[in-house]
């Protein structure tokens, strides 16, 4: 009945509704060693019978329950509140005692809803529907029944007089998700739902091998140039979920992109997600990072130390080689660049905006590079950038990895 291992010991996620209930029948038939998990929100005024229904059929049947009384109301965005409540729930019953998995009783309807709701807001999810298995906050969480039909397992808590309770708020088109459960899906007839599944199928099958692409692209420009345009948008989407789970990058935006990577300018960056994150075209690579490094800093080093911070490491007590510092350049100051900056080299002064452009550095870079300045306000020493910099090996001196290309 359930493909699940017997050696394991399972955590199941149960609300009390028909799903969740039949799927603890179907364990208990298949003499599964799980314990049960339930969370009253208290967001109904049945929510306390139905805890104490689920209490006696745990008792009956000596299984173990754990609950969370949660007192504390989600009042904004309540759906995504009430996720991470049980998660954070889930998870610290996982780090007690131990469990293989998380059963989760996701059922056929709820792949389809999930796959309609995808299509209609032109997601690009790296998979369309609900999959088999995934992890959640460290968990492997397993959905056993997405073979079944609500209809199924609504009979199967009948003919087993398996107790559960409908939420009402779920049969109203209130939401979303309702109005494509009562307009669509539960319309369908068999052979639709079966072509249904079949397409869904078919586009994840397509998603897996796009995937599998992007995965081997590098952040060379041209490389990501001749990727097409489906898989520059999921290419980018890999690269802005890093600090953007939420608000991953639309298709259109990824258009965007590759209007900028073909332009002629070697620097140049547009933001996403809110701002939250800059995608960066720096001269012959992509960047894509989050905008909340501060593209400011100065600190003042009265003599000679070793300085290790998130900027740079630098030992100048013991290097041989004094990069231009002198005694009486002390007190020290090293900053980042600003407008209007001289740099002496040899016999001739250059702007160290000009210099950074002859060095070829990404945008940010240039806001973020240490710049040496003496006791008179002379630059007196800037590291080296090259467009192939990573960190250096040396005991005395390197800029930290935050500089680095990735």
């Amino acid at each position: 009945m359930l493909n699940l291992d017997s050696e394991k010991k399972y955590l199941l996620a149960c609300s009390f509704g028909p799903d969740s209930m039949a799927l603890f029948s179907m364990l208990l038939k298949g003499k599964y060693s799980f314990d049960v998990a339930h969370v009253n929100y208290h967001l109904r005024k049945e929510s306390n019978y139905e805890q104490e229904q689920l209490e006696a059929f745990c008792f009956e049947h000596s299984t173990k329950l754990f609950v969370l009384d949660n007192l504390n109301v989600p009042k904004k965005n309540i759906e995504a509140e009430c996720r991470e409540i049980r998660y954070s729930f889930f998870q610290n019953l996982f780090e007690q005692n131990g469990y293989d998995a998380l059963l989760v009783a996701h059922q056929q309807d709820d792949h389809i809803e999930t796959y309609l709701m995808q299509k209609d807001r032109k997601n690009l999810p790296k998979f369309y529907g609900i999959s088999e298995k995934t992890s959640i906050k460290g968990m492997t969480v397993l959905r056993p029944l997405l073979s079944y039909r609500k209809d199924e397992l609504l009979n199967h808590c009948k003919e087993n007089n398996v107790p559960y309770a409908i939420d009402i708020t779920n049969l109203q088109p209130l939401y979303k998700r309702n109005k494509i459960r009562i307009d669509i899906v539960s319309k369908l007839s068999n052979v639709e739902r079966q072509e249904l599944l079949e397409k869904i199928d078919n586009k994840n099958k397509e998603v897996s091998k796009i995937l599998a692409k992007v995965h081997k692209t590098s952040n060379n420009i041209a490389e990501i140039l001749a990727l097409s345009d489906i898989e520059l948008a999921y290419f980018l989407n890999e690269k802005v979920r890093k600090y953007c789970q939420n608000n991953p990058i639309t298709y259109k935006q990824s258009l965007e992109v590759r209007k900028m990577l073909t332009s002629e300018k070697p620097n140049v960056l547009i933001c996403c997600c809110k701002d939250k994150v800059v995608i960066e075209k720096a001269y012959t690579k992509l960047l894509v990072r989050e905008n909340s490094i501060s593209d400011k800093y100065s600190f003042a080093v009265g003599s000679p130390t070793i300085i290790d911070n998130e900027y740079l490491y630098a030992d100048l007590v013991n290097d041989p080689n004094k990069r231009n510092i002198k005694e009486s350049d002390y007190p020290l100051v090293i900053r980042s660049a600003r407008k209007g900056d001289k740099y002496k080299i040899k016999d001739y002064e250059v702007s160290v905006r000009r210099l950074f452009i002859d060095w070829k550095m990404p945008l940010y870079l240039r806001k973020l590079w240490p710049i040496f300045v003496n006791r008179h306000g002379t630059i007196i020493y800037i590291p080296r950038y090259r467009k192939d910099f990573v960190i250096e090996s040396s005991p005395y001196f390197y800029v930290k990895e935050r500089f680095t290309l990735k």
